[in-house]
């Protein structure tokens, strides 16, 4: 008896190679796939950060199913909160910032992104002006 008799095939049938996208016979006629539209919306992002955090190049499909739902799961109860903050049925950045106002690495990071978003316009039209 070996060691390999007590492992569980199924671990080594994981999908982990295949590609999330749906396969055509998956979408529907109007070009969505069926089922969760939603459903793994971060999974290339995930998996670069898991790979930049020390993970394998291609890490378990579990592993980012189950980041994805809590990513996901995040998002829609920030947006929730922010929808009962400011104007109904509606969400601002300010709604945002004042939900994670006392979360001082997220607001940080928040105020950084949208300077470099700013910053990238800013330089995106000066190409464009200079180009024309």
């Amino acid at each position: 008896m070996s060691l390999l008799d007590d492992v569980d095939e199924s671990l080594f049938e994981s999908s982990d190679f295949e590609d999330d996208e749906p396969t055509t016979s998956d979408k529907r006629k109007d070009g969505k796939s069926g089922g969760d539209e939603k459903k793994g919306c971060f999974r290339r992002e995930l998996r670069s950060m898991v790979y930049g955090f020390g993970d394998d190049k291609v890490p378990y499909a579990e592993t980012i199913e189950i980041l994805d739902e809590i990513v996901v799961e995040y998002v829609r109860l920030i947006i929730m909160r922010a929808m009962d903050v400011g104007k109904s049925g509606k969400v601002t950045l300010e709604d945002i910032h004042y939900l994670i106002r006392r979360d001082v690495k997220k607001y940080g990071r928040v105020k950084d992104l949208l300077s470099m978003s700013e910053e990238l316009k800013k330089a995106r039209k000066a190409f464009d002006e200079a180009k024309y």
